[in-house]
């Protein structure tokens, strides 16, 4: 599971009202943010593995549940809960 989970709350997510600070900090409500989690996380591991198995040249296989637009160049997605 790639995608910010807090079970203590009614949504079994952050609540979307959560604000994140940017770098610049700037707030960003966490409705704008959640699917780019995984997203990123998915690029941050697909990165990881390409780097650990270049001498082996091997293709990566990534199945993510949580995807964002852009999603689809770092793995699959699986639609298990569905």
């Amino acid at each position: 599971m790639n995608e910010p989970s807090v079970f203590s709350e009614d949504e079994l997510t952050m609540p979307k009202d959560t604000v994140h600070l940017t770098k610049d900090n700037e707030a960003v409500l966490h409705r704008d943010l959640h699917n780019a989690y995984g997203l990123l996380m998915a690029k941050a591991s697909y990165k990881g593995i390409v780097e650990r198995e270049a001498s082996q040249n091997y293709r990566p296989f990534m199945l993510t549940r949580s995807v964002f637009f852009g999603s689809q160049k770092y793995g699959a997605m699986w639609t298990g809960d569905n």
